[in-house]
Formats: C-alpha cells, structure tokens, sequence
C-alpha cells in the first residue's frame, strides 16, 4: 500500500511530465441539490479508458466550481489532479499582458547590469552579486514562463466556444489499474446560485374558514453550467458543514428564578463557528443580490420536488412549486384608528407548523385581487400564526371628537388645568357576513405626580394601564352599524403641556428628479 502511495504522489509531482491521454467527457448533469448558498451537481459520463494516466476534460462547467469539493464515485479511478481552465476577462487579459512586459523590462535590466565590467571591484562584492543576481533572474524567469503558460491558456480557450461568460473547462488527471468502459458519477460543488422561500396566499371567501398556502422555492442561478430535465432537492443545510469536533456544551444548564437558561450556542465552540464563517466564504454568493439571515426549523428535511425542471444560469428567478395546501383559518378585523383610518383583515392560521416552513415574504390575493406582500416570520409563532390579508374597507371605521365634550378649563385649587377629552367611533360591516373586529385606541400615560388621567367613558372595552391601550372586540351582523365611545380626563399643572396623538403627515415613494 505504501509503494503504491509513492508512486501516486511522484506521479503527482511530475504530472506536467507524464504523457495523459486526454479524454473529452460527454457529460450531463441529472441532479442538483440546491441550497441557499451554492449548489451539489451530480454529473453522469459514460467512458472508454485506457490503463495509466489519462486526463478527463469536460467544458461548459461552472467557473465557480470548488475544486476541493469534487469527487468520482469509482473506487477503481484515483484522481492525480484536478484544475478550472477559464477564459480571461479583458481586464485579467491586460493584467497578464502588463505583468508580462513588467517582467521583461526588470529580466532586461538585471541582464544589462550583470554584464556591466566596471560594476564590480572586488572578489568578495562578486560573489554577492552573482548570488543575488542569479537568484533574482531564476525568479523573473519563472514568473515570466507562469505568465506565459497563462497568455498560451487565454489563447487556446479563444478558439473553443463556452456556452456563458462563467463557463469553463473542467481537467481532471486521474490514474487506472486496467482499462475501463464505465459510467462516472461526477460530484462537486459551485457558487453562484441559491435558493429562497416564497409563499402565495389565496383568501377567497372568509365563510370557508381557510386559506389556500402555496410554498414555492425561488431560484437564482449565476453558475455558468446549464440545466435541463433535471431532479431538483432543495436544502436549508450548509454545504460546506464538516464539523471536526464533538458538540459539548461550554457552561452547565443552570436555572436562574425558576426559569430555564440554556446554552447560548449549542452545536460548538467559537473555533467551530470561526471555520464556519471561513467555509461560507468559499462558497461565490450571487452578484447583484442582498442577503439576510432567516429561520428556519431545526428539524427541516431535505426537499425533493416532483418532476424535472430546467435552469439556465442567466440570473433569471425561476419559481418551483414546493407544496400546495388548505389550512384551517379564523379571520378578524382589526383597527388603530388614530395611527390607521381603514381597517385591517387578520387570518388566524393552524396547521402549518408541522410543515416545515420556513420564513419568507408572501404575495397576498384576496377575493382575485392583489393585496400586496407580506413578510411572513413563521418562526416567531408556536401553534397559531397571525397573517395580515391586507387592508379591507368593506369595514367601516370613522373616528371623530364628539361636539361639545373636548374642553380645557383652569381648577381653582393648585392652579390645575383639566382638559376633557372625548372620541365616537363609528363601525359598519358592509360584508355578507358576521364579522368580529377589534377596535383599539391609545390614552396617555402618567409618569409624574403633577399629572393624572382619569378614564371616564369606555363603552364597554377593555383598558391596559401599563401600555395605555384600550381594545374593543365585538361581533358585527351585516349591514349593522354600532358606535363606541371614548371619555377621559386629564389633570395637570398649568406649566404642564401633552401632545394628543394626532398624525399629520404619512409617508410615501416618490420619484427624485
């Protein structure tokens, strides 16, 4: 066993030597696993080898390739080398050109100063000079052929035409026993594509207690390599993830006022995380794209969809339908008027948290009209998801001060100011249906011993002191109208002063010229 690794890793060393047969790779890619950050392509070839060396070819792979990652699923192939050849960019073309004349100009100065009679006078400066100049013209000289291999590379790939400008030429060196007629199962991993969740949200009619939850898989691909026909899985795994050492917690599992303190990082110590991060970046992110940090259940499967699919790596997204289910859901409205004037329509959704969804944004429909996207954060919820549908102005809601009520006058006693303060709301279903809303409204908060607000009239709704909210619900028959109302009193000095809430100006998107 050990003759045989000598002889593999000399054949390593002279690898620019040995005469490889090169062989063209009919190649075509049947799987890939996708993740958020990079993808897993299984390739499949058919072969003749012959025993020896041989170099594999296969054009049109993805310049973002990890060499690191790439393996032959055939115990009889040893892989000797593996290398990307791709084409320059003009910039990385006059980078080559520049160093190559920077090169030649310091080799022809060296030359011109080695040769120089009167350079050096003594024996002892002579063999100084002729070390370090030796030195540093065996140096240029190496650096000038590098250069040049790289210009004759650039130029032969000019004649073989790439499918994109992130293809490229994939050389594997591989060593064999005896001959072969195989099939290769080919693996590595490339950069440049990611998937992310969408979600498409269909409320059709609020007396079927259920909404329509379509969960598709958004992907971009930058990869260079083009897909067709091909078995798509999907992963919130990290590729890269190769933990070395055994998860063990750093501190003990104490409990602190009779409630529990976990471990703050539990799968690893700070060196596990550091390789982490450094792994990530190996991986080329796509271009032109932001990136966020999104949850996800820790017990989340990989995702294998039905059919083939094709990708082309021309930064087009294209939507894969993941699932398409009915969850069971209760709807309510719900309105502030004082920050909001229309009312908002709220599903309350069961059902889902067992089908491992992950957060993401959501086109709304409903009753076939676009509501708008809404940002869907599934991990802040245990059982029961509370989901914006959009605003719905089939429920009427008007806030208005009633006549009369809202004055200030001056108490005799401590010069106090007392202003009265007084709200009707008006709220109709204008639906088919009985509906329920909540209606809340906010009162002032006293911090100070020179203020104090007294609550006088609430209709029948229900008072938070801490937070200073008040909230009505209630059911609405169709076409029925209710009113509320809202009294309160404030007490305070007369240098004393409060700012109602009371919102002047909104905001919205305008184009700058």
């Amino acid at each position: 066993m050990k003759s045989k690794t000598l002889v593999l890793f000399f054949l390593v060393l002279l690898n620019l030597s040995i005469k490889a047969d090169e062989v063209k790779l009919d190649s075509k890619v049947n799987e890939v696993t996708i993740y958020h950050s990079g993808a897993l392509v299984n390739r499949t070839a058919t072969v003749k080898l012959s025993s020896g060396v041989s170099e594999l070819v296969i054009e049109n792979v993805s310049s973002k390739l990890l060499l690191s990652t790439l393996k032959i699923n055939n115990k009889e192939i040893t892989i000797l080398n593996k290398s990307i050849v791709k084409k320059l960019t003009k910039e990385e073309l006059n980078q080559l050109l520049d160093s190559k004349d920077a090169l030649q100009n310091q080799l022809a100065l060296l030359e011109l100063k080695y040769k120089e009679p009167t350079f050096v006078k003594e024996v002892p400066d002579l063999e100084k000079m002729l070390e370090y100049y030796s030195s540093k013209i065996l140096e240029i000289k190496r650096d000038l052929r590098d250069v040049e291999k790289r210009l004759d590379e650039s130029k032969k790939l000019e004649q073989i035409q790439l499918e994109n400008d992130n293809a490229a030429i994939l050389k594997i060196l591989v060593s064999l026993e005896k001959d072969m007629n195989t099939s290769l199962s080919i693996q590595y991993l490339v950069g440049g594509i990611g998937w992310s969740p969408g979600y498409e949200i269909i409320v059709n009619d609020l007396a079927e207690n259920k909404i329509e939850v379509k969960y598709l898989a958004r992907v971009m691909s930058q990869t260079g390599e083009n897909w067709t026909d091909i078995k798509v899985k999907l992963s919130s795994s990290f590729p890269l993830d190769s933990p070395t050492e055994l998860p063990k917690p750093a501190e003990p599992w104490t409990l602190s006022g009779g409630q529990r303190s976990y471990y703050n990082e539990p799968y690893g110590n700070q060196q596990q995380q550091k390789n982490a991060t450094q792994n990530k970046e190996d991986i080329a992110q796509l271009e032109g794209v932001a990136y966020e940090d999104i949850n996800i259940p820790s017990y989340l499967k990989l995702r294998i969809l039905k059919g083939f699919y094709s990708i082309k790596p021309n930064s087009t997204v294209f939507s894969f339908p993941i699932m398409t289910v009915d969850l069971p859901a209760t709807f309510y409205y719900y309105a502030f008027p004082v920050l909001d004037p229309e009312a908002y329509l709220v599903a309350q959704v069961t059902g889902w948290d067992t089908l491992g969804f992950v957060d993401g944004v959501a086109n709304v429909t409903f009753k076939n009209n676009e509501i708008g996207k809404s940002s869907i954060g599934f991990s802040e919820f245990t059982d029961t998801l509370l989901l914006p549908v959009g605003k719905d102005n089939t429920v009427y809601v008007n806030r208005k001060e009633i006549a009369n009520q809202t004055f200030s006058k001056e108490s005799g006693i401590g010069k106090k100011i007392k202003d009265k303060i007084a709200f009707e709301y008006e709220l109709r279903n204008n639906t088919s249906v009985p509906v329920e809303l909540h209606l809340l409204e906010q009162v002032p908060i006293s911090q100070t011993k020179a203020a104090a607000v007294d609550i006088q009239n609430l209709s029948g709704g229900k008072f938070d002191e801490e937070v200073g909210e008040i909230t009505w619900q209630m059911k609405l028959d169709p076409g029925k109208t209710v009113k509320k109302e809202l009294v309160f009193e404030i007490e305070r000095e007369s240098k004393g002063f409060y700012s109602p809430a009371k919102q002047k100006y909104r905001s919205v998107s305008a184009p700058k010229f």
